[in-house]
């Protein structure tokens, strides 16, 4: 007699299986998802599995398996198939899930860090949605305890737009690519926001163990100069009074100082000027670097030392260029040659930012004669965007003095 545990009046977990074959032997599990009769969306405890074969329970709704969606997660890759389970196909006969390569075209997971562009901090709160390839739309909701992360789930693969909703109105969106082959295995993606946001004190600065508090200042928020000035210049006068009064009363400046808490160190004499030990004779005739004997008419020894070859000076790059003024490459001058030029993490680029993570390998491109008169530069697709003058843009005509950012490298255009 089958045994039958029953965890409401209708909803019961029986006998019914299934057979999931994945691609290769590793470390996989699998869960369903679907809805009971009160309309609400279960899902079940992911099992695991690590041969290329497993056999599965399956829901059953009113002794008999509803509709629902099947997930698989490759654990090591860290992307997942999801299978639409409907039990009018099956036909009478026992469920299999043959999932293939091409099926696991899902990222379990995916993070997205917004920070304040002009400082990289964590945004302190925002909205956050994702539209997928499949044109759907997740939205989550940045406070402080998350330190500038929010997490989507069960992202599909493909070009996917990030919007960030902030501060009175303000909005900024940047297009990703969410690839199944990737270094990590929970992708991370920055999305640097321009303009006023509230930022949270970084990780590292925290005490262990207690979340992070907004900034009481804004990031981009002017500092009040004009204030500024007129406290400095209170706090000079109310010293500048207390010191002739002191002065008054027979007090002399050591004294003085001495009652407004200030410590100024007694005048020590001078100590007498210690004697340099002779120097070593030194033998012309020997090398100093090598210890070896010099040739008496050359004057040079076998390590043959010479002087070094001086760096190349900042002027001799003329004509169009970009001159890195922030960053791991600030002080280095790039010439803007005739033809495209493009800019990325890649070796290959004409200007290569290997030391920059924040860099796409592809990253931007920038045209010029012959093709037009002007230089402009392209945003070829990349992660965290280019900017010009602080505005993110696809495209745009480089003006002398404009502000370019790739990554965290800043450079100016000079012409």
């Amino acid at each position: 007699m089958a045994v039958i545990f029953v965890l409401s009046p209708i909803v019961a977990w029986a006998a019914a299986t299934a057979t999931i074959a994945v691609p290769k032997a590793g470390d996989h599990y699998y869960w369903f998802t679907y809805t009971d009769i009160k309309g609400e969306e279960v899902t079940t405890t992911p099992v695991s599995f690590d041969g290329k074969k497993t056999t599965a329970e399956l829901p059953l709704v009113k002794d008999a398996v509803p509709k629902c969606r099947l997930f698989v997660l490759d654990a090591q890759a860290g992307n997942e198939a999801v299978v639409q389970v409907d039990p009018a196909e099956a036909e009478g006969k026992p469920f299999k899930f043959d999932v293939k390569p091409a099926g696991f075209d899902r990222v379990r997971r995916v993070e997205v860090v917004v920070t304040a562009a002009s400082t990289r901090q964590p945004a302190a709160s925002a909205i956050v949605k994702l539209e997928d390839a499949e044109k759907v739309t997740q939205t989550q909701v940045l406070d402080p305890s998350a330190e500038g992360v929010v997490r989507f789930m069960d992202v599909p693969s493909g070009t996917a737009k990030i919007t960030v909703a902030y501060g009175e109105g303000k909005t900024a969106s940047q297009d990703i690519d969410i690839s199944l082959e990737r270094e990590k295995l929970v992708p991370s993606i920055e999305v640097p926001v321009v303009g006023e946001i509230e930022t949270i004190q970084p990780a590292a600065e925290k005490e262990p163990g207690k979340a992070g508090k907004p900034s009481s200042r804004r990031a981009g928020a002017p500092i009040n100069f004009p204030m500024a000035l007129v406290g400095l210049a209170l706090f000079a006068a109310i010293l500048y009074a207390a010191y002739w009064l002191m002065r008054g009363r027979g007090m002399g400046f050591r004294q003085v100082m001495k009652k407004m808490g200030v410590e100024i160190p007694e005048e020590q004499p001078p100590a007498a000027p210690s004697q340099p030990a002779p120097a070593a004779p030194v033998d012309p005739s020997v090398c100093p670097f090598c210890g070896g004997k010099k040739d008496p008419a050359t004057g040079t020894c076998a390590c043959s030392v010479g002087a070094a070859p001086a760096p190349a000076a900042p002027g001799a790059v003329s004509g169009p260029r970009l001159v890195a003024t922030q960053g791991a490459y600030a002080g280095s001058i790039y010439a803007l040659e005739v033809g495209a030029v493009s800019i990325g993490r890649e070796e290959s680029n004409t200007i290569a930012f290997s030391q920059d993570s924040t860099v796409s390998r592809r990253h931007a491109r920038i045209t010029g004669p012959p093709e037009s008169d002007e230089f402009t530069i392209h945003d070829e697709g990349s992660s965290n965007g280019t900017f010009v003058n602080g505005v993110r843009v696809t495209e745009q005509v480089l003006r002398p003095g404009d502000e370019v950012q790739i990554g965290n490298t800043r450079l100016r255009f000079e012409a």
